[in-house]
């Protein structure tokens, strides 16, 4: 309707000023109107359907109230020539805005997976790499006094080194890893014997029926878990870990707390580490709420709450 308003105000100027409207008159107004098809998404054809259906209503309402005489006839050839450039230019317009509203379609989805593969990267590869680097450095510090403990630190080491090559065959093959996945509770404690944990006082606590949990949602929530773990372990200090999870039909909510160092988390998240962001983007994908509490000397609380109806698609 306002690009159709527009075409009938350069058709009354044209016909005041006796000259039709030019490329130069009209691009500044275009590409105004141009926008639409930029930020909505018009598509090209559309904006043909509706110039063709404008031109042909227009033509026929000239038609009707100009006959007769010459003077009537030569007019009406100005009002259609006017009435063709002005729909042609701001067919133009709306192509190139629709190119532009694409072209930002792409960057966004081209800036959407980038983060993703930084988050699997991270979460998936990553966590594998930390835990190994931990049990190599403290079969390490063992070898002499505990050669025993040191060789099952080791073996630690190489178990997270074969996950992390499984894990990263899984996500070059494009295979989805919670298929995969034996119930969120079991799948904690492997993690957890894994990083070592029955050796830094880490506790779980998992109340509900797993049943409610789409395999998607349990597998990002293990990831979730499994970070906010990892970073307690690996740059906390903590003595003492509490990972709890509460499954209700339609949410579950989970917490991790450590009485680490903590940190100051009035500072940006990427200032505190990937590991915080890809939480917080995992749980948001997931359309759920975080909370990330810390204070220097005091500890470290991560919580979030996820929905379980319609929160991902199982089969993505």
């Amino acid at each position: 309707m306002v690009k159709a308003n527009q075409i009938l105000t350069d058709m009354g100027r044209a016909v005041r000023s006796g000259l039709p409207p030019t490329e130069e008159s009209l691009a500044a107004i275009a590409r105004g109107l141009a926008t639409t098809e930029e930020t909505e998404g018009v598509h090209p054809r559309e904006s043909l359907l509706a110039a063709s259906v404008f031109f042909r209503t227009a033509f026929t309402t000239l038609s009707r109230r100009m006959q007769g005489d010459s003077e009537s006839a030569h007019l009406l050839r100005r009002l259609v020539t006017i009435l063709e450039e002005s729909i042609s230019l701001r067919i133009r317009e709306a192509a190139n805005g629709y190119a532009g509203f694409l072209l930002s379609k792409v960057h966004e989805a081209h800036l959407a997976e980038r983060r993703r593969i930084a988050r699997e990267l991270h979460d998936r590869i990553g966590q594998c790499l930390s835990v190994a680097h931990r049990q190599a450095e403290l079969a390490s510090m063992l070898r002499n006094d505990a050669p025993a403990t040191a060789a099952v630190k080791i073996e630690r080491a190489q178990e997270a080194i074969q996950e992390a090559m499984r894990r990263l065959r899984q996500l070059t093959s494009g295979l989805h890893p919670h298929e995969s996945m034996q119930g969120l509770e079991k799948a904690l404690l492997a993690h957890l014997e894994l990083i070592g944990a029955d050796d830094a006082g880490v506790e779980l606590l998992v109340n509900g029926d797993e049943s409610w949990l789409s395999p998607a949602v349990g597998e990002e929530c293990l990831l979730i878990l499994g970070e906010a773990t990892r970073n307690a372990l690996s740059h906390a200090d903590a003595s003492a870990i509490l990972i709890r999870v509460d499954i209700a039909p339609h949410a579950l909510h989970a917490s991790v707390v450590d009485d680490g160092r903590g940190f100051d988390s009035r500072l940006p998240p990427a200032r505190n580490g990937l590991g915080l962001v890809s939480i917080e983007e995992r749980v948001t994908l997931m359309g759920g709420t975080v909370s990330i509490t810390s204070e220097v000397g005091r500890g470290t609380r991560i919580e979030f709450t996820v929905p379980l109806r319609g929160s991902l698609d199982q089969e993505n």
